[in-house]
């Protein structure tokens, strides 16, 4: 991890501190505005009647579950329309009915969402109208079904009022459970542990489950520990054999990782063989999948947070000093995303809707870009800049007639000490567009000189002057012969005959050609002097004619 109080990181923290800010306040509006929306959406009308609310299977089987899983199974049992030869085994029946829907049908969480909630039952499936199935459970030779039967109870209270109708299991499904009970891969678990272990906790799991998932987490972390350490003993020699460093920083990196997918594939796959219910089962096999999955971004982050450190190390972000306002926020950037995305499908795999919440960021992004459109132009424009690099630090550079010294090369702007000492400042979205001439990135300076002599010389001596100038450039030290040299009689000037000189010397430095600069033009003055020729200087002849005066 990199710190906190990292020069590279505080670089990219004061730009991007406000549009954090922002980008997180519009997504949590826009999120409040969504679920407003939603809710509103779902509101409807309640309608108040006078009396009991009529009986539904979907409510029969609520009812009988809630009492079976509190441990009331006389009160289950009222829920089983039994033949008198059979109401003596009430309890015992409801019992077994009970751990065969939890242990067969609510392996589906969408099972009894599917159950009629209309108080005369779905008279489209074939069966007759006071009945009514609810799921199929293995048999002996295949899916057998779970049936309820609807039925007349006149009310206690008042004889005379009309009776209310009411659903109730089947004798012949209560029956059969005896045998669907039977065939139970936890038969044994079941029958041995006290009947106040297996009664429904918090969070639908049965209280042995509570008591006994510690103990399964305690064993698969120490499982993830053995196994991690282990490959660490084989990874870490293997690593250290390469002449790499990367691999040695990954396999020390990877370890905490390690142990949280290691640990959460043991827990899921131990769960199926320990817990009872299918709920506890999908509750626990959710959070070993939601552990994989962090383990997994956890490695991510941690593989992004190595290619930073080798980023930081590297002798290319030496070479390109200007470059390192692109780590912090390439880290920022990659750390957000791992998170963002890390969360959405670890609350995707929990079971909660995240359409909304992708929704809301999409339209607080959105809106970021919209508010912030000029500061985001020229952040961009600052990585470009850092990645094309057009210039660097101390660079003498040119820009629109403007001569000056690269001071600071920032994510929003850049800053020119010009020649007369002021600071100028330029945001780089402008500067991307325009035209930079950088001085310092001549590799050789060239030599431009126009001479002019007077028109007193004669041709011969012209043609001596310019051997001579030429056969001094060419036993100049400095002079580099990539390019060649000119040293030509160019043209009869108005107050001058124009020798015109270009040549280029092995020189990058500025201070240095001016120094050269200066010696050269000196030994050209001495040449012109040996040669007798005079520089000339603009001068006009006047004539003056007069005419007689008539």
């Amino acid at each position: 991890m990199l710190s906190r109080r990292d020069p590279l990181l505080c670089t990219a923290t004061r730009p991007m501190r406000w549009i954090r800010f922002g980008w997180a306040l519009l997504s949590l509006l826009c999120g409040l505005l969504l679920a407003m929306q939603s809710a509103l959406a779902n509101t409807h009308d309640v309608e108040f009647t006078d009396g009991p609310e009529p009986d539904t299977p979907r409510r029969a089987v609520e009812r009988f579950l809630d009492a079976a899983h509190e441990g009331h199974f006389d009160e289950a049992s009222r829920d089983l329309y039994l033949r008198p030869e059979n109401v003596s085994r009430g309890v015992e029946l409801a019992r077994k009915l009970a751990a065969v829907l939890d242990a067969q049908i609510s392996a589906d969480s969408q099972w009894l969402s599917r159950v009629t909630d209309i108080p005369s039952g779905n008279l489209d499936d074939g069966l007759p109208p006071e009945k009514e199935e609810i799921g199929r459970v293995p048999g002996r030779r295949a899916l057998e079904p779970v049936r309820m039967r609807r039925l007349e109870v006149p009310d206690p209270q008042n004889p005379s009022a009309q009776a209310q109708l009411i659903w109730r299991f089947t004798d012949g499904t209560a029956v059969r459970s005896l045998l669907w009970y039977q065939s139970l891969s936890d038969l044994s678990l079941r029958e041995r542990l006290p009947r106040k272990l297996l009664r429904l906790g918090p969070g639908g799991l049965l209280l042995w489950e509570w008591l006994a998932l510690p103990a399964f987490l305690v064993i698969s972390v120490v499982l993830s520990f053995i196994i991690s350490m282990a490959m660490h003993w084989v990874l870490m020699p293997l690593a250290r054999r390469t002449s790499a460093h990367w691999d040695d920083l990954l396999v020390l990196s990877l370890r905490q990782p390690t142990r949280l997918i290691v640990a959460s594939l043991l827990l899921g796959w131990v769960m199926p063989y320990l817990l009872i219910t299918g709920q506890a089962e999908r509750f626990m096999t959710k959070l070993a999948r939601v552990g994989v999955f962090l383990g997994i971004f956890w490695a991510v982050w941690k593989f992004v947070d190595v290619v930073v450190k080798l980023i930081r190390e590297s002798t290319w972000l030496k070479n390109h000093p200007s470059a390192r306002g692109i780590v912090p926020l390439g880290y920022r950037v990659a750390e957000i995303a791992v998170l963002a995305i890390a969360l959405i499908m670890a609350l995707q795999e929990l079971g909660y809707p995240v359409t909304s919440l992708v929704a809301g960021l999409g339209i607080g992004g959105l809106a970021v870009a919209l508010a912030a459109q000029k500061t985001v132009e020229h952040l961009f424009g600052g990585v470009m800049m850092s990645l094309d690099q057009p210039m660097r630090l101390g660079d003498l550079v040119m820009i629109e007639g403007r001569q000056g010294w690269v001071e600071h090369i920032g994510l929003r702007s850049t800053a020119i000490r010009t020649l007369d000492r002021s600071l100028l400042t330029i945001p780089n979205g402008k500067l991307a567009e325009m035209v930079i001439e950088s001085l310092a990135a001549r590799d050789h300076m060239r030599l431009h000189l126009v001479l002019g002599v007077t028109y007193d010389l004669t041709a011969d001596t012209m043609d001596r002057l310019r051997s001579a100038l030429s056969q001094y450039l060419q036993q100049h030290p400095l002079l580099w012969t990539g390019q060649p040299f000119r040293c030509h009689f160019s043209a009869f000037g108005s107050s001058s005959l124009d020798i015109e000189i270009m040549a280029w010397f092995q020189e990058s430095d500025w201070d240095r050609f001016l120094e050269l600069r200066h010696s050269v033009l000196i030994d050209v003055m001495r040449i012109l002097e040996a040669q007798g020729a005079q520089v000339a200087f603009p001068t006009r002849t006047v004539h003056v004619f007069q005419h007689p005066i008539r």
